[in-house]
């Protein structure tokens, strides 16, 4: 089985020009097994042949490989800090200008989520602040669900009733959220893998006052995980905040650039004299 995947991975790597070798082994085991399993094929020797067959499937097993759920404030409690401790005095302290950079962004709602509270916050302290904010994703499908700025009713349940009233208008089934927040985005594709950059090039290579990477890197083997978390050390500003997912960690060779904020919410600030 093992020698399978490691060819399977292999094709998509080629077929893709992207790197596949750096998902976790278990995970890309277990797609593999669910797509054989809904297929009824035998075995993973036989899925391999009708990858190599059928021009559709690649994308297919890709897309599963691809893990795509968000939703609007997702961990409330990460976005309850930012906009109560942490964004106010970066706000207060910045030049007037405020960049952000939502990693693996799926359809663009952490984005959002971001530009939201940012927007609260300067608006609070009637503050007229720049804010950038580069929302990043591989898969093409994603960026342009975010550029469209539409959302159906169930991804919109952490939004509560005050905001779903100021910054989303109704539209059919769904939700469009306001053009003054769309504004603040920039969608680009981008693949945090890619061993030839380390940020967007579009933001002119990093400098991020926050940079979120949420439930991206806990698919990761280690090595992908570290040269994942380089690029994102390297783009964060220092006195920057960098947002992990619940399950991800800061690795032992960056915990002394890296401060934890606050004993739970997984937000760390870059320390001052932090060098990447």
């Amino acid at each position: 089985m093992r020698e399978t995947v490691a060819e399977i991975i292999q094709f998509l790597t080629l077929h893709f020009g992207e790197d596949f070798r750096s998902y976790a082994q278990g995970l890309v085991e277990r797609r593999i097994l669910e797509r054989t399993a809904q297929l009824r094929l035998s075995d993973a020797a036989a899925y391999l042949d009708l990858l190599r067959s059928d021009p559709e499937e690649p994308c297919r097993l890709v897309r599963m490989l691809r893990i795509r759920f968000s939703s609007f404030f997702r961990d409330p409690l990460q976005f309850e800090l930012l906009r109560s401790h942490v964004i106010p005095p970066m706000l207060l302290q910045g030049n007037g200008y405020f960049r952000a950079w939502s990693a693996a962004c799926a359809g663009g709602e952490e984005a959002c989520s971001l530009a939201i509270i940012i927007d609260e916050t300067a608006k609070l302290l009637n503050l007229q602040t720049k804010v950038q904010i580069f929302a990043t994703d591989i898969a093409e499908d994603a960026l342009e669900e975010g550029r469209r700025g539409r959302y159906a009713a169930g991804s919109l349940g952490g939004v509560p009733l005050q905001r779903l009233n100021t910054y989303f208008t109704p539209d059919g089934g769904g939700h469009r959220i306001d053009p003054s927040i769309l504004s603040m985005i920039t969608y680009s594709r981008h693949d945090l893998l890619d061993p030839h950059t380390y940020a967007p090039p579009e933001s002119l290579f990093g400098g991020f006052d926050l940079i979120a990477c949420r439930n991206f890197l806990m698919y990761l083997d280690p090595e992908g995980y570290l040269k994942v978390f380089d690029n994102l050390f390297r783009a964060l500003n220092q006195g920057g905040i960098l947002m992990l997912g619940k399950a991800e960690t800061v690795p032992e060779r960056y915990l002394p650039h890296l401060d934890r904020i606050f004993d739970c919410g997984n937000l760390y600030r870059k320390k001052q004299t932090g060098r990447s």
